[in-house]
């Protein structure tokens, strides 16, 4: 996104993340008990609480109670509020936003609310009124157009309607948000050759512009009996975008002779479209609670749209609610082109919670329905990986680089992944030419060098090429502690232990809690003769959840038996 665009959001985003909270610490099957005591405190703390973990369906329960027993509270008014916006219970909230908007006619949210229950009801005259209050300034100035112009719309209004997306003229950044929206109202109004002269140009190449643009300058070639135009342009942008199966959908509808699904919108569609355009921008910028919020906004007038539904999940899962995000992608149907990566993100959420093997059997089934797509089959590899079944794992990364079209096709994280699961799985032989040909295809690329680096130092082998590479691998991430903590590591190995607690206490310092960093650092003051910070590091490391194994040896050094170091011969 442009700097200048990036500009009009920071104000939005500041006010939603001051009144919802800050980001979250926990997953959502942490457990809210309903206060005992009916009294304002228990409520408000409790909401409080939640809202801090970003738990909008508990935060909006204890909340709105604890408004009901002190309505005239405007902070916890205006908390309970948006606790209401962020669980979809917008409906809900239109009562508090009335009494918002009347204190203040320029807060955005209560104004959207208030917008909201007038579109349900095709008062487009009082929502315009509502939105043409609002100061066009900040994230205004993007919203106030693109809500005028389908209000408009609904008004019958079309000259209004192209008016007010003039406004967004003359922004390099807004002009193609402003294309794509004139071109669905001038579809809206039946004028498809204007229609797709805007789409066409909103975004430059077709092919390459943002899928719902690609679909809907398909809908209107389609309209319009281009249908050899339209499916052109499918197969342009499924050649682009080749993991998309959207396109695909789309063609194959078209050989059933069916209509398209990018439909002429209603107003009330198109602004929920504005509205998914807009969280999307704010999702992009890490902008989590507004995104979420205008997710809501345009799920609320438009519930059944997929695309939005992914975002929502999407957001949930950056919230470490995994359960939510499950339930949200639930709802979208298996006949859906956008089912496959609701599945994708399902098994994701399943993982995160400890529910693996479901993960598993969700993506084997994914793996045998579709067997061109090897997207299903990395996600199986890598949650096998982290499952510890390093054989399994590695068998599926075979199989996605076969449907990739072998190892000469693939990018070099796939080959670095196949490598570690060799490595944990004890075939040195195979790791090692994976990590070789994932630096021919990236020679710069750090992890890769850290970790065939790191691993041939662990095995007292090519000591000079992994110090030269891990060096390399630091110029390129010095603030990496797991790359510092190597590169201090070969130093160790080598007998050369002023540099490598050097480099160690820059690991530290960049990784403070990572057990085995501590560990080394302690090794590294013993060999120097610093005795008491040995010990203490290595308490240090004790005190970061270590596995058993490094316990183990941690425990034993601790009690005197620490084994003496050789350096190293370089042959």
């Amino acid at each position: 996104m442009k700097r200048k665009l990036l500009h009009l959001l920071i104000p939005m985003t500041a006010v939603a993340l001051s009144a919802c909270g800050t980001m979250p610490q926990n997953s959502d099957d942490a457990v809210f008990e309903y206060p005992q005591s009916n009294g304002f405190s228990g409520n408000f703390l409790a909401g409080k609480a939640a809202q801090m973990e970003s738990r909008s369906d508990y935060a909006a329960q204890y909340l709105l109670r604890a408004h009901q027993l002190d309505p005239d509270n405007a902070e916890l008014r205006r908390r309970a509020f948006l606790a209401l916006i962020s669980d979809g219970r917008i409906s809900d909230a239109v009562d508090i936003a009335t009494s918002l908007q009347s204190e203040n006619d320029q807060d955005l949210f209560a104004a959207l609310t208030v917008m909201d229950a007038a579109i349900r009801e095709d008062r487009y005259q009082d929502a315009l009124d509502i939105v043409s209050s609002l100061p066009e300034r900040g994230i205004n100035a993007l919203i106030a157009p693109l809500a005028k112009a389908w209000l408009y719309t609904g008004l019958d209004q079309k000259d209004a309607a192209m008016t007010a997306l003039d406004g967004m003229q003359g922004n390099g950044a807004l002009n193609p948000l402003s294309e794509y929206h004139r071109g669905l109202i001038l579809a809206h109004f039946g004028d498809f050759d204007a229609a797709e002269r805007a789409l066409a140009s909103a975004y430059g190449d077709p092919a390459d512009a943002p899928l719902r643009a690609a679909e809907a300058l398909g809908a209107v070639y389609e309209r319009k009996g281009q249908v050899q135009k339209a499916s052109l342009l499918y197969e342009s942008y499924m050649d682009r975008h080749p993991q998309s199966l959207a396109m695909p959908f789309h063609l194959a509808r078209l050989d059933r002779k069916e209509p398209p699904i990018a439909t002429m919108l209603t107003p009330a569609e198109g602004l929920a479209e504005a509205y998914l355009d807009i969280a999307t921008l704010l999702s992009q910028e890490n902008a989590v609670d507004p995104s979420l919020l205008m997710a809501r906004y345009s799920l609320s007038l438009r519930p059944d749209d997929d695309i939005t539904r992914l975002l929502v999940g999407e957001v949930m899962e950056i919230q470490n609610r995994f359960e939510t995000a499950i339930e949200v992608y639930k709802g979208i149907p298996r006949s859906s082109p956008h089912s496959w990566n609701a599945r994708l993100r399902t098994a994701s959420s399943l993982e995160q919670i400890g529910r693996a093997d479901e993960a598993i059997d969700i993506l084997k089934d994914m793996v045998s329905e579709r067997r061109d797509r090897p997207d299903a089959l990395i996600q199986l590899g890598d949650i096998l990986r982290i499952q510890q079944q390093y054989g399994p794992a590695a068998d599926a990364y075979d199989k996605a680089i076969e449907r990739l079209g072998g190892q000469t096709q693939v990018g070099w994280r796939l080959l670095y992944r196949r490598g570690i699961a060799h490595e944990r799985a004890g075939d040195w032989a195979k790791a090692e030419a994976d990590f070789l040909q994932a630096l021919e295809v990236e020679p710069e690329q750090p992890y890769v060098l850290n970790y065939l680096g790191y691993s041939w130092v662990d095995m007292g082998m090519n000591f000079d090429q992994a110090e030269d590479m891990l060096k390399r691998a630091v110029e390129l991430q010095p603030d990496d502690g797991y790359i510092v903590d190597s590169l201090g590591w070969v130093y160790y190995k080598l007998g050369r232990f002023e540099d490598a607690v050097e480099q160690l206490e820059k690991a530290v310092e960049l990784k403070p809690d990572d057990p085995t960093i501590n560990d080394h650092l302690g090794d590294a003051y013993w060999q120097i003769g610093r005795y008491h910070e040995a010990r203490f590091q290595w308490h240090r490391a004790l005190s970061f959840n270590p596995t058993e194994e490094l316990r183990s040896t941690v425990e034993a050094k601790i009690n005197g038996q620490v084994p003496s170091v050789a350096p190293t011969v370089v042959n």
